[in-house]
């Protein structure tokens, strides 16, 4: 079985990239259970999760897995990219990994490689969580404001001094961003949770886990960055979302009804976009609490 068939409904096929990934494997693990795949947002990585796959390993004796998106963290990079690549590279990485079905969380534009694999290919999902992200093509306002990140970061990373450590290379990024942002904006995020993975260059600088590059010029084309979502997806779905994050998730609760019938919303109190760092017990709650019900 491969993921091409699955993405017939696209313009054209992708060719599928190499997933980099990581794996929590319980103490007691139900390995008869489907695994659980977490998927991150643009600009993260495996990483981002924190504590948060081997608690949810822990408590459901699953396998779980979090996995790198193409041109992001630790996989392939290449110079085509948008969000429905991911579902082939998606769908490509539970061939290769002998996953016949798994329950999915994503996060963001992880949130839509979930659902869209659920509407592809509904009997490779056994549930869904998408996290601060509604069923239906980003808003032009919203991929406007994530273009604007992360150029201003990319400039940003200039600002850094060489020799400088970690911790001060972020402080010297999110201080250029905050000084470069319009106050307005700034208000609709936390900038000390920006969600850029950095890592050390052999002449004592940093770059970006991820191919910003990339992602920027596919940013600029916000049209063109994903299809509507089509199709129904019936099994147990959980949109969980941030009280406080611009995304408004629980306004499109019609839509995600047409789409996903099977559907219950979870509102986040005091979170934003990035729900489960602003709120980790909740988040980790709520999706324990789905996957056992």
């Amino acid at each position: 079985m491969t993921g091409i068939k699955y993405v017939l409904s696209f313009p054209f096929r992708y060719t599928p990239v190499k997933l980099a990934f990581s794996a929590v494997e319980p103490d007691g693990c139900e390995k008869d259970k489907a695994p659980i795949v977490l998927l991150h947002g643009i600009t993260a990585s495996k990483e981002y999760w924190n504590e948060i796959p081997q608690d949810i390993a822990n408590a459901t004796k699953r396998k779980v897995y979090a996995i790198d998106s193409r041109n992001h963290g630790d996989s392939e990079w290449s110079d085509v990219f948008d969000f429905d690549c991911n579902v082939d590279d998606f769908l490509h990485f539970m061939d290769q990994n002998g996953i016949s079905k798994a329950i999915l969380i994503g996060h963001s534009m992880g949130g839509i490689t979930a659902f869209k694999t659920a509407l592809t290919a509904p009997e490779r999902v056994e549930k869904l969580v998408v996290e601060d992200m509604s069923p239906k093509k980003p808003p032009k306002q919203i991929i406007d404001l994530v273009y604007l990140y992360a150029t201003l970061a990319q400039l940003a990373l200039q600002q850094v001094p060489v020799g400088s450590d970690e911790e001060t290379a972020r402080n010297v990024i999110i201080g250029f961003i905050e000084k470069s942002l319009p106050k307005e904006i700034q208000s609709l995020t936390r900038l000390h949770e920006l969600r850029l993975q950095l890592k050390p260059t052999a002449d004592g600088k940093f770059e970006f886990k991820s191919n910003i590059t990339s992602l920027i010029q596919a940013l600029k084309n916000s049209v063109d960055l994903m299809l509507e979502p089509t199709g129904v997806y019936d099994k147990p779905t959980c949109f969980i979302y941030g009280e406080l994050s611009p995304f408004r998730v629980n306004s499109y609760e019609e839509e995600i009804k047409k789409l996903f019938p099977n559907y219950k919303l979870i509102g986040i109190p005091n979170a934003m976009h990035t729900v489960h760092n602003d709120c980790p017990k909740e988040f980790t709650d709520a999706i324990i609490k789905f996957i056992q019900e």
